[in-house]
C-alpha cells in the first residue's frame, strides 16, 4: 500500500534529505562536480521554503506501509509550457524515487496521482522535462502517455556538454 501525502512546511528537513537521497544516485553522471552545485541550489533551505510557501507549488511524499519514504513528486499548477500556446497546464516538475523503490510500480502510481491532481485543477495538459540521455525515464514517460514536444540545450554551470539535451514532454488530459 502506498500513501501519497502533501509535504508541509514543517517537513522541510525531511524533504531536503529525500531530495538528496533521490537525486544523486541517478544524476551525478551529468555533472563535472557530481551534482554538488546543482543539488545545493535545488535543495537549498531558502529555495525549498519559498516553494513550500507558494500555493502553486505542491510537493508530495510517497510513503510505504512501514512509513518509509519511497520518493517524492512536485507539481506546479498554472504552469504554461514555455515557448508554446499551451497555457492551461500543470508541470510535473519533479518525480524521484529511492533506489530501493525503483521498479515496484511506485512511479506509475505517482504519475496517476499527478494526472488526477491536474484534472482536478481542470488543466488541459500535464508536462515535464527529461534529460535526453535518460532513456529509462524517457521510455517510462512515453508508456504513461507523454510525447516529446521539443528539445532544448541546458546552459548550466558544471553540466557536462554531452548531457545538456533536455526534452519537454506533454500529455493531453481527458
Amino acid at each position: 500500500m502506498l500513501r501519497i501525502e502533501r509535504v508541509l512546511p514543517q517537513d522541510i528537513l525531511t524533504l531536503q534529505r529525500v531530495v538528496e537521497e533521490t537525486y544523486l544516485p541517478y544524476f551525478r553522471y551529468l555533472w563535472h562536480d557530481e551534482g554538488t552545485a546543482y543539488l545545493g541550489y535545488i535543495n537549498n533551505l531558502e529555495v525549498l521554503e519559498q516553494h513550500l510557501a507558494n500555493p502553486r507549488h505542491h510537493y508530495y511524499f510517497a510513503r510505504l506501509e512501514d512509513d518509509t519514504i519511497a520518493g517524492y513528486l512536485k507539481l506546479i499548477f498554472e504552469a504554461p509550457i514555455p515557448d508554446t500556446s499551451f497555457s492551461n497546464a500543470v508541470s510535473l516538475d519533479k518525480i524521484y524515487l529511492t533506489e530501493a523503490a525503483k521498479g515496484k510500480g511506485i512511479g506509475r502510481l505517482l504519475m496517476e496521482f499527478a494526472d488526477e491532481q491536474a484534472q482536478q485543477a481542470k488543466a488541459e495538459y500535464l508536462w515535464l522535462r527529461v534529460m535526453d540521455s535518460n532513456a529509462y525515464n524517457l521510455d517510462f514517460y512515453v508508456k504513461n502517455g507523454y510525447r516529446i514536444l521539443y528539445k532544448r540545450w541546458l546552459e548550466l554551470p558544471n553540466i557536462k556538454h554531452e548531457y545538456r539535451g533536455i526534452f519537454t514532454m506533454i500529455k493531453r488530459l481527458t
